[in-house]
């Protein structure tokens, strides 16, 4: 093959050969060859250049020798300002803003003592409440302990109490059972 058909060949794409790309890279006709077979490939396409003569290379060559060396080349530093003290940042800041941000961190302050009253004292009662479970208006028994009665002794007070967690343990293992054979029973429903 000739030269120009290897260039040929390479432009298409069936042979890459690195030898032939070095050669084309040192021999000045084949690289006006491969410049010239783009065109007719670009003209063949409807891409044609509108100036023929478009060298890139050569033009930005021939820029750079035309200007002038730059000789006071100055480094770049940027000034950075000072983070200002709070007591300045205070004093630009309006004084209606100093005012609202109080009142909302008054808000979420509440807010949050509000949600934990509430999910504290829901903790404390059970899910299924019925109307003897309610807390009574006036509540009688003391803070500091359980109320104890003059007549009888602690022994029987314990075991009443105990007495009473057994079956308040048993009520609510009966409200789960019916609340699981409720939720079956609309399962089968939906099914």
């Amino acid at each position: 093959m000739t030269n120009k058909q290897q260039i040929s060949a390479l432009m298409d794409g069936e042979s890459v050969d690195q030898s032939l790309i070095s050669e084309i890279e040192q021999d000045l006709e084949a690289q006006q060859s491969w410049s010239h077979y783009h065109l007719i490939g670009d003209t063949l396409r409807g891409e044609a250049p509108s100036d023929p003569n478009w060298d890139i290379a050569s033009k930005v060559a021939l820029a750079l020798d035309d200007e002038m060396a730059h000789s006071k080349v100055f480094p770049f530093q940027s000034t950075l300002e000072a983070q200002p003290s709070p007591q300045q940042a205070r004093s630009k800041m309006p004084a209606w803003l100093s005012n609202l941000t109080q009142v909302g961190v008054a808000a979420c302050v509440s807010l949050v003592v509000i949600l934990g009253v509430q999910q504290y004292s829901s903790s404390e009662t059970s899910n299924v409440a019925s109307d003897s479970d309610q807390l009574p208006v006036l509540q009688t028994i003391p803070f500091a302990g359980s109320a104890e009665p003059v007549s009888l002794t602690r022994d029987s007070v314990n075991t009443q109490s105990n007495e009473a967690k057994v079956m308040e343990q048993h009520r609510r293992v009966n409200a789960l059972m019916q609340d699981y054979e409720l939720q079956l029973r609309l399962n089968r429903g939906n099914e």
